[in-house]
C-alpha cells in the first residue's frame, strides 16, 4: 500500500470522528489586523465550526480576529492550529448560530450536528 493512500485513509479516519461535516469550497476572504494591515486568504473547506484556509502570512495560534469571506459576511475567529501559512479557524459563535448563518451556503448534511 503507498503512503500516499495510507495518508488518505488516515485523513479519512480523523475525519469520520467529527463532530462536524465539513465540506470543500474555494472561497476567498481577508482580515485587518490591529494596525488596519489587510491580509487576504483562500478558504479550502468549512463547517459550522471553523475554516481551513491559507494566509499571505503566517499567524499565531490563539489569534482572534474578524475575517471576512465573500459577501462581506463577518466571523469572528481564532487560530486553533497552524502549518505554516495555512491554519485552522475556530467560529466564536456556537455551532447552531452558524448553522443559521450558513444555512444559504452549506449543504444540509453539514448542517445537521449532534
Amino acid at each position: 500500500m503507498s503512503k500516499e493512500y495510507e495518508n488518505m485513509k488516515d485523513d479519512r479516519i480523523s475525519d469520520d470522528k467529527r463532530r462536524f461535516q465539513r465540506v470543500s469550497v474555494l472561497w476567498s476572504g481577508e482580515y485587518a489586523d490591529d494596525l488596519g494591515v489587510g491580509q487576504k486568504c483562500v478558504i479550502f473547506d468549512v463547517s459550522v465550526n471553523g475554516v481551513r484556509a491559507k494566509f499571505d502570512q503566517a499567524l499565531v495560534i490563539g489569534t482572534q480576529f474578524v475575517l471576512e469571506i465573500a459577501g462581506g459576511v463577518q466571523l469572528l475567529t481564532e487560530v486553533v492550529w497552524a502549518k505554516g501559512k495555512t491554519v485552522g479557524l475556530r467560529f466564536n459563535d456556537s455551532p447552531d448560530k452558524m448553522a443559521s448563518i450558513m444555512a444559504g451556503v452549506l449543504p444540509s448534511k453539514c448542517l445537521e450536528f449532534a
